[in-house]
């Protein structure tokens, strides 16, 4: 287990680098991520490598007994680069280039920044190969941040990759479905980027740039990786990308088994632990992150404050810190260890204040670093086997979001839904790319899940054939992989699977187009016009519904019904499918009705639930002893079973267990059976 922190050595005066770290070593630390953000401080200009200065860390870390997780800085790019070879700029969505003028604003596929990117990690990591200190090598910072480039460069690098996939124009058209609006090209040197302006073009098109602009990071990443497999062999890689980034992003799922060896993510719930969506989705992101490899997680970021805000509230880092835990974490790398006093995060604070020293935060940290001596036998990092699978899309994201019109709930809100009608059962879950599922599960969740290829809808077929059951919601399976709405019955691809028909749909609350429709611009009305419920037995919801498809049963059976309406119609059916069973539930993930299906899943299918808490109250089984973490502001009471002793106080635990705000505790000798 690695607790420690983000240092940046180049901003500080040389006589400061051993005072900080002997305060790290005080403080229990043993790992510190360097190099990151700092390609010019290696090469300030072109071809003058200058890591003499950094030889000097590297021995200084390695003298305290401190490991390294050393970051290939290839973004941002150092100005002399930007001025001397200004087509890495980025441009925008009219092709104008924009000036480098802040961070991530480099084109990580064009090949004149790769050629230099690739020579700088090239002599970085042949260098610091057989480093004392080092234990791991960073695929540069936040790739899938920042922003693509519309450039003409860009372009022509897009249109060969549409000459790779499609071969032919003939196909690219009917796949585009070019014949609308009068939109056929007649070479491939004829596509463009579908954006202008504040213009977007066509679905189709829209999707498939995304797809070019994912493949090149993913591409970019695999190029470090194999440098650093060539110079670095035995050296773990990591990387705290941001494959979720909502702007730009990239499909991580697609390659996330080879792209490198340590997971690795940055934690930033926020310093309001009450934004539940916030929290809850980091927990998520280091799912995603994880897939199914079956591996620890590396927090290489961990947030410590945020703009403006000295810190969370007392306590709320230590209890971060156990939660990461629970969700696979083996590294806590706090970000930042000392407030910078300039650039763009001038007031993004750190462990310690902008005079290098100490407050409250850093004690947090000590605490969680001599708690975790305690820990030592508890058996972390924490691996569970989920027998849940979660499924998540990079490519349903983009689909979702660049036709609001129809998707009004967003993707990522149906996603963080239902994984948190998971948490609140403190289940784990695999997070699955649909279109190679790897492992074995019972339960399969699809949230969502718009676009649906050929390989996916396979992937859902034989895990039904073959026994397992999957609760697919409202939204799903509506288009291809060209993004164009099925013709044949929906869900598409998979209609028989669900034994249903999902064609029409009504939206209860009032609807408006963003587009100007007749020239006439449609008023935004508060107008509900039916408030339907869903029955489910005996038990009502009463959760507000916008949007309800219509179910069309043809073999599945109705599990739950709307009422209220003019006629009650099917919200949940299940359709016994070879050995397993689909269960199509006709609005977007909506947690009440998730976790009834939930528990009659846990009951059916011989799943075992997470331990019982309080709402926030987010808890792990290991081996015969768990561990609990107090989310809320509040004082929490878990009850117990049988007596524990803790592992923090050494203290007998029994009846109750009672938690302060943001409090933690790890028992021992629970009887789970």
């Amino acid at each position: 287990m690695f607790v420690g922190t983000n240092y940046h050595p180049h901003d500080w005066p040389r006589e400061r680098w051993p005072v900080d770290i002997q305060l790290m070593k005080e403080s229990g630390f043993n790992l510190v991520r360097l190099g990151h953000l700092c390609w010019d401080s290696f090469e300030p200009s072109e071809g003058n490598f200058t890591f003499e200065w950094f030889d000097e860390v590297m021995d200084l870390f390695a003298e305290a007994g401190i490991k390294v997780v050393l970051d290939i800085a290839t973004r941002p790019a150092p100005t002399w680069l930007h001025k001397k070879y200004p087509e890495i700029d980025l441009a925008d969505r009219s092709g104008h280039r924009l000036a480098a003028v802040h961070r991530y604003m480099d084109d990580v596929g064009n090949p004149v920044f790769q050629e230099y990117a690739y020579r700088f990690a090239d002599m970085l990591t042949k260098r610091y190969a057989n480093a004392p200190a080092l234990y791991a090598l960073g695929l540069c910072n936040e790739i899938g941040s920042g922003a693509p480039s519309f450039s003409e460069d860009a372009r022509r690098r897009y249109v060969q990759w549409l000459r790779d996939k499609y071969l032919t124009i003939e196909q690219l058209n009917h796949c585009w479905a070019a014949h609308r609006w009068s939109r056929k090209l007649n070479s491939f040197e004829d596509a463009e980027f579908p954006v202008a302006g504040a213009m977007n073009g066509a679905p189709e098109r829209m999707l498939d740039m995304w797809r070019f602009f994912s493949d090149e990071q993913i591409d970019y990443l695999q190029g470090l990786r194999d440098l650093v497999r060539k110079n670095a062999p035995g050296i773990k890689e990591s990387t705290n990308h941001w494959g979720e980034h909502p702007g730009y992003g990239f499909d991580y799922l697609k390659t996330n088994g080879t792209l490198f060896d340590i997971p690795g993510v940055g934690f930033y719930p926020g310093v309001n632990p009450e934004d539940r969506n916030a929290l809850h989705g980091t927990c998520f992101s280091l799912n995603h992150r994880i897939g199914e490899t079956n591996k620890p997680i590396w927090c290489l970021e961990f947030q410590t404050g945020s703009f403006g805000a000295y810190a969370p509230p007392k306590g709320v880092l230590r209890m971060y810190a156990y939660l990461a835990l629970l969700f696979r974490a083996e590294a806590v790398c706090a970000w930042t260890w000392r407030s910078m006093l300039g650039g763009e995060e001038q007031y993004f604070y750190g462990l310690l204040d902008h005079d290098g020293l100490p407050g409250r935060k850093l004690d947090e940290f000590r605490q969680f670093t001599s708690e975790l001596d305690k820990l030592s036998d508890l058996g972390l990092p924490y691996l569970p086997n989920p027998e849940i699978a979660l499924a998540y899309s990079y490519e349903a994201f983009k689909v979702s979001e660049n036709q609001k019109a129809y998707y009004k709930t967003p993707y990522l809100k149906q996603v963080i839904t239902t994984y948190q009608a998971l948490m609140a059962d403190n289940t784990d879950c695999n997070v699955v790319n649909l279109r190679n599922i790897e492992k074995d599960y019972k339960l399969l969740l699809i949230p969502g899940h718009c676009i649906m290829d050929e390989a996916s809808a396979q992937s859902i077929r034989q895990f039904v054939e073959q026994g397992g059951t999957v609760i697919m919601t409202a939204y799903s399976a509506k288009v291809d992989e060209n993004n164009q709405v099925f013709s044949s019955t929906m869900p598409g691809r998979l209609s028989d699977v669900f034994g249903i028909r999902a064609g029409a749909f009504e939206r209860p609350i009032y609807h408006t187009s963003e587009a100007n429709e007749g020239g006439l611009q449609k008023e935004r009305m508060n107008l509900r016009r039916e408030s339907p419920r869903v029955r489910m037995g005996e038990k009502i919801m009463d959760t507000p519904i916008d949007y309800y498809e219509i179910l069309e049963p043809n073999t599945a059976e109705t599990w739950a019904v709307f009422t209220d309406l003019e006629q009650e119609l099917p919200a949940v059916t299940a359709n016994a499918y070879g050995q397993g069973t689909a269960i199509y539930l006709a609005v977007p993930a909506q947690a009440d009705i998730l976790q009834a299906l939930l528990e009659v899943c846990y009951l059916n299918l011989g799943i075992r639930k997470g331990i019982t808490t309080p709402d926030g109250v987010v808890a792990r089984q290991i081996g015969d002893s768990a561990i609990y973490v107090n989310t809320t502001g509040l004082e929490q009471t878990v009850i117990l079973t049988e007596e524990g002793r803790s592992f923090l106080s050494d203290s007998v635990v029994k009846d109750e267990l009672v938690l302060k705000p943001y409090g933690v505790e790890v028992l021992k000798n629970l009887d789970f059976s």
